[in-house]
């Protein structure tokens, strides 16, 4: 009686053993037989979507699209160079220059100083005349001087740019070279805005 007890107890045993180890190989098995896909991941599939950024700026119009809208200085550049540049033959003043480089300004710095840009660079009516019955063209070049300036701010910066104008004649004869140092800054507006401009 005995004997056939233990005997039960070593079948249930063996029993449940079996039944463990045929679990166990059908895992391995099933591991095997499956490709690379099964074992995908949500997290594999490029996982979260994208952390979100601000968008782009929209374009500048021409002749500004080139200029890197989130670099202050090239913005600084190319609006010295606009505000600079004149078509006497086409423009009746330094304001239209301004109304031309307004892309590059900041509203409020335009709208408050807008007549102000009339006589913003050391050019004389009687210059202006000249140029327009020349038929000339005055274009201006700028770069960035190391002289001193202002901390630079997270949200605005301040330099000293060195401007060069020249009026040519429509032969390409230079009638006119003229410079001077602009102070200029530039503030953050989520693209970089000219913000104050003056002629020294």
């Amino acid at each position: 009686m005995r004997a056939e007890k233990g005997s039960e107890f070593m079948t249930d045993r063996t029993r449940g053993a079996l039944i463990a180890i045929v679990a166990t190989a059908a895992l391995v098995l099933a591991g095997c037989g499956s490709n690379d896909h099964d074992h995908d991941h949500p997290m594999d599939q490029g996982g979260p979507a994208a952390a979100s950024t601000t968008p782009p700026p929209p374009p500048l119009p021409a002749p500004f699209t080139d200029v890197d809208q989130d670099d202050a200085e090239a913005v600084l550049v190319a609006a010295a160079e606009s505000l600079f540049s004149y078509r006497p033959a086409e423009q009746s003043s330094q304001v239209d220059a301004a109304a031309a480089t307004r892309p590059l300004l900041d509203d409020r710095f335009f709208a408050a100083n807008e007549a102000g840009f009339g006589v913003l660079a050391p050019i004389t009516g009687a210059m202006w005349e000249r140029w327009r019955s020349q038929g000339a063209a005055v274009t201006a070049t700028a770069q960035v001087t190391s002289d001193a300036h202002p901390a630079d701010q997270p949200a605005r910066i301040s330099r000293v740019l060195a401007v060069t104008v020249t009026a040519h004649a429509p032969d390409g004869t230079e009638l006119d070279r003229m410079q001077w140092p602009v102070y200029m800054s530039a503030t953050k507006l989520g693209v970089w805005r000219v913000s104050a401009v003056a002629v020294r």
